[in-house]
């Protein structure tokens, strides 16, 4: 598998619902230069923080909750195949959470280095 092929994988995976926190901790380890890696690093955290927010929504809401997450799991589905293909596809309502992610932050406290600039 090349390079290009396992970053758009491991970009893939980001969007794997209550699992996305690994492929993106994998993909800030070994891609931190990639801007196609950073994009869906924070999305993928991004959508992670929100299927963590819909369990109270369904919790609280059951009909519309589970309504909710079929919307999301749309969502992740289609980001995620955007992602496999190269693309840098918008998740609804992520557009103005995903820059507030602190990539780089995580990347210093995992490795006790600083992020390496291009």
């Amino acid at each position: 598998m090349s390079g290009e092929q396992k970053v758009r994988t491991l970009a893939a995976l980001c969007y794997v619902p209550f699992a996305a926190v690994v492929p993106c901790i994998l993909l800030l380890l070994w891609y931190p230069h990639s801007d196609f890696a950073m994009y869906h690093i924070k999305q993928g955290f991004s959508a992670f923080v929100i299927w963590f927010l819909s369990l109270v929504f369904v919790w609280m809401f059951l009909m519309p909750g589970l309504l909710f997450w079929l919307v999301l799991l749309f969502y992740s589905i289609k980001i995620g195949n955007g992602a496999f293909h190269g693309l840098k596809p918008v998740f609804p309502g992520l557009r103005t959470i995903s820059p507030l992610v602190p990539a780089e932050s995580v990347y210093r406290h995992l490795t006790g280095e600083a992020f390496p600039r291009h």
